[in-house]
Parts: C-alpha cells; sequence; structure tokens
C-alpha cells in the first residue's frame, strides 16, 4: 500500500524537487506560497548580452568596410542640393551666383551689379557661410588646373567707394558700366604696375574688390563654370567627388577609397 501511494502521480505544476513542510514526506502536498518562481539565470542573461553585442560590434565593421561614411555623405549631398538650389535662383533671378571655397568650408555668394563686385548673400541663412566637420577636407580643380585651397574662406571685401551713387541710376544697361563677372585665377595681376603711385595709394580697396571673384561660378543661365570638387577624409581615404553632367545637373561619382 505505501509503495502504490509513493507511485502515484503528482498534479500538473509540482515537481518531484518541490518540498513540503519540515518532516513531511515526499508526496506532502507543497503549500502555493512555498513554490519558486521560474525565471533566467544570470549566466543566461550575460550570454543574451554578448550575443547582442558581438551582432552589434559585426554589423558597425561591415558599414565601415564597406566605406560608410555618414559625415561625407552628409555633407556632399548638402553641397549637391545648395548648387542645384542656386542654380534654380540664378535662373529666376537672372543674377550671377559664385561659391567660395577653402580647405574647410565654402560661401555662396552673388555678382552686385551696381558695384561691380562680389558680395555674401544676405538674406537667405542656406547660402551662408559652412564649415565641414573635423577630418573632411576640400580638392578643387578648375577648368583641369588644380587650386591651392587657403585655411579659411576668403571673405568678399567691401563694395568700392562711391559705386552706389545715384549717378548709377543712369545707366538703363549695368554690364555696360561694368564688367561681366569672371572666376577667380591664382595669375598675379601686374597689368597695373606702371599706374601712377598716388592714385594706386587711393584705390587700393576698390582694386582688392574688383579683383575678388569666387573659384567656381554659377552664371545666370543656371550654367557652371568647369569645376571638380572632391570633398575627402584624409585618414581613411574615402572621397566623393561632385561635377556638372551634360545635362546640367550636379552629379556625385561613388565614395573611392578607404580599402574599396
Amino acid at each position: 500500500m505505501a509503495s502504490r501511494a509513493a507511485t502515484t502521480p503528482l498534479a500538473i505544476g509540482t515537481s518531484t524537487t518541490e518540498a513540503g513542510p519540515a518532516g513531511a514526506g515526499p508526496g506532502a502536498p507543497v503549500a502555493p506560497g512555498a513554490r519558486r518562481c521560474a525565471g533566467f539565470t544570470l549566466l543566461e542573461i550575460l550570454v543574451v548580452v554578448l550575443i547582442i553585442g558581438i551582432l552589434t560590434a559585426g554589423m558597425l565593421l561591415s558599414m565601415n568596410f564597406a566605406g560608410k561614411d555618414t559625415q561625407l555623405e552628409t555633407e556632399t549631398k548638402r553641397l549637391q542640393s545648395l548648387m542645384s538650389y542656386v542654380q534654380d535662383q540664378a535662373e529666376l533671378q537672372t543674377r550671377d551666383y559664385g561659391i567660395l571655397f577653402g580647405q574647410h568650408g565654402y560661401e555662396f555668394v552673388a555678382y552686385d551689379v551696381r558695384t561691380g563686385t562680389w558680395q555674401s548673400v544676405t538674406g537667405d541663412d542656406a547660402l551662408g557661410e559652412r564649415t565641414l566637420p573635423n577630418g573632411l577636407d576640400f580638392q578643387l580643380v578648375v577648368d583641369a588646373r588644380p587650386i591651392v585651397l587657403d585655411e579659411d574662406i576668403k571673405q568678399p571685401p567691401p563694395p568700392p567707394s562711391g559705386t552706389a551713387s545715384d549717378s548709377d541710376s543712369d545707366s538703363d544697361s549695368p554690364s555696360a558700366a561694368h564688367p561681366s563677372p569672371v572666376p577667380h585665377t591664382s595669375s598675379a595681376s601686374g597689368a597695373n604696375s606702371g599706374s601712377d603711385p598716388g592714385s594706386d595709394s587711393d584705390s587700393d580697396s576698390d582694386s582688392n574688390a574688383s579683383a575678388f571673384a569666387p573659384q567656381v561660378m554659377i552664371f545666370s543661365s543656371g550654367d557652371l563654370s568647369s569645376f571638380t570638387i572632391t570633398l575627402e577624409r584624409p585618414s581613411t581615404g574615402r572621397a566623393v567627388t561632385l561635377r556638372e553632367n551634360r545635362n546640367g545637373e550636379i552629379v556625385a561619382k561613388p565614395v573611392t577609397g578607404g580599402g574599396s
């Protein structure tokens, strides 16, 4: 009789390891509050965390080896969008624009036909001076010639004195009074070396303003001067190049370098 009671099946939810009250036999009922709650052990949690960490590290490494550079791609898309935007504005306003490039930044400028000079764009914060994140640099080629960029962006000089007088309103054709804008060149200007020394000292600011020009031109027709701008990260060798295609659109070449 005793052996038959010992082999009686246990109720569902109980376990043979569950112990009853002190001094009770193996088959004694167990109080509900005395049962243990099932859960994860510390070892199981550590294993799950380790697996998640390995998967995350693998994803980051795969993105890195594939040439993924978020800052590089973001800055490239921003410059590409701004150049396309200025192309549209130049056609709508029939006004010439330009881009000043430094080694670590850029700024859009507009041509003022009244003064015959390039000036910073006012009233549009999107076209103001922008600085690249640390580690990114520009490389510029204009008309198949590499341009040595300064560390900082050259700011447009103030307009020449006396050019905004009321007499300027008498001319219906501003292009007749002022030459058309020309892109920046690295050649030294020595054509005025034989001018009167006295007049040179009085017109230094005027000549500086007239000689100043951006490296890349965006004409009122929407066309751009011949250029290739490369945004690169020298530490990794990754780079993206922007240029104008045959349809007048700014296109970006695929990311290069970085072991790809």
